[in-house]
């Protein structure tokens, strides 16, 4: 993976571009977040990330191979949590951070 896919990123950092989700072949959500904040997905040989927006939109990133989809994943989820851990709640255990993306 490139340098600049491994650095840690943030929903704020420009890294994340939230496009309107464009459905490709059979939506696969594979794991949901704390709160149903995000959701993995992948679609038509793509992995992403999606969030809802509203009524039946949802917005979605890191659009692309799998470990690229995942870092992006996980890095919106740790913010999450921190958000949580900020407002004095405890987030709920989520098995990708904890396995931090390895496959399987």
């Amino acid at each position: 993976m490139a340098n600049a896919d491994r650095r840690e990123l943030v929903e704020d950092d420009p890294a994340f571009t939230w496009e309107p989700y464009r459905p490709s072949g059979v939506l696969r959500v594979t794991h949901t977040s704390c709160c149903g904040m995000y959701e993995f997905a992948s679609g038509g040989g793509t992995f992403f990330v999606l969030r809802h927006v509203g009524g039946a939109r949802y917005e979605e990133t890191g659009r692309g191979r799998y470990p690229i989809a995942l870092a992006a994943y996980i890095a919106l989820v740790k913010q999450h949590h921190a958000d949580h851990r900020g407002r004095g709640e405890r987030p709920e255990p989520d098995t990708y951070l904890a396995r931090e993306g390895r496959r399987g």
